[in-house]
């Protein structure tokens, strides 16, 4: 496959010719608009955030924060494990190598563990449902631009 720049890729969009079989920054086009796909799907947490409510959000963020205050060590410890074995999980069946399975478990994991801390106080943040509806919109724009690029 050849390798095109962005402008290349929009030069061929715009001319009306496939930009599938190429690749952009060493990965096919095919999935970057599968990227844009996912970015597209995952902006709909507006969505999920008017829905649910900001109460609800918040007496759930209030909840978290006291489980993971009552033993910090042992419940990141667990979420990490837990996010940790679900990347092998997904990593396994794919043929990623076990060095970078470990790697981005380890990683991945680990962050997981700490972010929890930080969802509990996020989710009682009354700025929450704006700043959503701001980080949706930038992540709707840019899955439905490689989306586009890609067809």
């Amino acid at each position: 496959m050849a390798d095109i720049s962005y402008l290349d890729a929009w030069g061929m969009w715009l001319d009306g010719r496939s930009t599938l079989g190429h690749d952009l920054l060493g990965l096919p086009l095919l999935w970057w608009g599968r990227f844009g796909k996912i970015l597209s799907f995952v902006s709909g947490a507006t969505v999920v955030v008017d829905l649910v409510g900001l109460e609800k959000l918040s007496r759930y963020g209030e909840r978290l924060a006291r489980f993971m205050a009552r033993k910090p060590s042992r419940n990141t410890f667990v979420v990490g494990l837990l996010t940790g074995g679900a990347v092998v999980l997904v990593a396994e069946p794919i043929g990623v190598p076990w060095p970078v399975e470990f790697v981005l478990g380890t990683t991945l994991g680990g962050a997981a563990g700490m972010l929890a801390f930080r969802l509990g106080s996020a989710l009682q943040d009354p700025e929450l449902p704006m700043a959503t509806r701001w980080v949706s919109l930038g992540l709707f724009v840019l899955g439905f631009h490689f989306d586009l690029l890609a067809s």
